[in-house]
């Protein structure tokens, strides 16, 4: 049975900024929190979502005073979202076709996490190699 998304961040914290953080409040966030991207909430909403790339070029490159510009102004709005229960293959063919890194999950309409690539890629992995074990313990009598 495939794993739901849900799964995969159960025991993860998520974290959040308001839509009037500055940009450069929310690069020292992304980098205090060791993540590339935050959702952007304003009461209890989700807005939209800020990522490492938007800092670069539409900060960066776009010449923005980053202690003037809030989150609101860069952030990506109205995102797509995946829910809880759905698949992680589910989430990583809204990653591919839409080229995103990161996606708000919810649950109902609630937000309760982000996914990355990076977590899809870890949980997939484990998924195959658990995999793997049991076809060879099915075929060989015990794990190579």
């Amino acid at each position: 049975m495939p794993r739901s998304i849900a799964s995969v961040i159960a025991e993860r914290v998520f974290f959040t900024l308001p839509s009037t953080a500055t940009a450069r409040e929310a690069a020292h966030y992304l980098a205090d929190k060791d993540v590339g991207a935050v959702a952007i909430v304003d009461d209890g909403m989700l807005q939209g979502v800020l990522s490492e790339r938007d800092l670069v070029f539409r900060v960066i490159a776009g010449g923005a005073d980053a202690d003037i510009v809030r989150t609101a102004d860069i952030m990506t709005r109205d995102p797509i979202t995946v829910q809880a229960a759905e698949s992680l293959s589910h989430a990583l063919a809204e990653m591919r076709d839409r080229k995103f890194r990161h996606l708000p999950v919810m649950d109902g309409e609630t937000l309760v996490g982000m996914i990355s690539v990076r977590d899809l890629f870890a949980a997939m992995k484990a998924e195959l190699e658990h995999d793997l074990t049991e076809r060879e313990t099915m075929i060989f009598g015990m794990p190579l």
